[in-house]
């Protein structure tokens, strides 16, 4: 008996320890370096596409967040700089998705509802613009007063600070 005992409990023990280390290679301890990597490498293009808007290379911008999304999925501010850069090069449809994502990963950030309803007046969707900024109004309000300009005079980029 008490051979089938030590059995067992080593038995257990092996199993814990394949269970310990199976969790440990899955990532389920914590980041791993890839995770950090990841994130770093989609902080450097994020960081790039930042660096293209402010030279307005448009295009540029766009490919910079796009491997920015990529490496890193949930990076929120990295898909509303792809939605901008999108609506800047009227790849409308792309600006339209971008900012979705990015709303869905964080439902009160401003910025992507202003610029979702901005490239609503450049699809002459003023309806639409008008519920987006409602939503702004409620999250920012100077925000919104810029917006509703916009809308109004069916300016898409009327107040839009590039």
């Amino acid at each position: 008996m008490r051979m089938l005992t030590y059995v067992l409990s080593s038995l257990l023990v092996i199993s814990l320890a394949a269970v310990g280390a199976t969790a440990h290679d899955s990532g389920n301890s914590g980041p791993s370096s890839t995770q950090t990597q990841m994130n770093s490498e989609a902080k450097t293009f994020f960081d790039q596409g930042q660096e293209y808007s402010k030279k307005r290379s448009w295009d540029l911008a766009v490919a910079a967040y796009q491997q920015a999304v990529r490496a890193e999925p949930k990076f929120v501010e990295a898909w509303n700089g792809l939605g901008h850069a999108c609506r800047k090069v009227k790849q409308y449809d792309k600006a339209l998705d971008a900012y979705k994502q990015a709303i869905a990963l964080r439902p009160d950030y401003a910025n992507p509802h202003e610029y979702l309803a901005r490239t609503y007046v450049a699809l002459g969707d003023k309806d639409a613009a008008m519920r987006e900024y409602e939503i702004v109004k409620r999250l920012d309000a100077k925000m919104a007063v810029d917006l509703l300009k916009a809308i109004e005079a069916n300016n898409p980029d009327l107040g839009d600070e590039d």
